[in-house]
């Protein structure tokens, strides 16, 4: 049993830093409550640090990453979005795939690929959404009673 909220509250506490050199604000929103999931935590971690090490790497400096979990009765959504620093001009199900135009300084796209992969292993949901220059990434897991 993982409580999600305090895993990702623990999250920003380990990236604030970071994100501090890119002057990157962590924005976030959490329902005050516990939600219990059935995961694994090391993996879990594995794909959450994908992701902020992702909005690290590719945020316009100086704008805020949306972190936020919203609980949807029987399942909770993780969410994290960030402003691209360049263009995004690949389709979400490409990202799983291979490395973009505008993320070519390193990397292939197989840690979202990996993260992907981990989601699914337990029994979660890992989406992309592209709008323009915003990356969101989505992760769904049932919630536990």
């Amino acid at each position: 049993d993982i409580d999600l909220v305090e895993l990702v509250q623990q999250t920003n506490g380990e990236f604030e830093e970071k994100y501090a050199i890119r002057h990157l604000d962590i924005v976030t929103t959490l329902p005050n409550e516990v939600i219990l999931i059935e995961a694994d935590g090391r993996r879990l971690w594995r794909v959450l640090e994908n992701l902020y090490n992702n909005a690290f790497k590719y945020a316009m400096e100086g704008t805020r990453v949306y972190v936020g979990i919203e609980d949807r009765d029987s399942e909770v959504v993780f969410s994290i979005k960030n402003v691209s620093a360049t263009p995004l001009n690949i389709s979400p199900d490409e990202r799983f795939v291979r490395g973009d135009t505008s993320r070519t300084t390193e990397g292939s796209g197989l840690g979202l690929s990996i993260a992907k992969d981990l989601t699914q292993l337990q029994g979660g949901r890992f989406e992309i959404t592209i709008d323009g220059d915003l990356f969101k990434a989505e992760l769904t897991f049932a919630i536990k009673n």
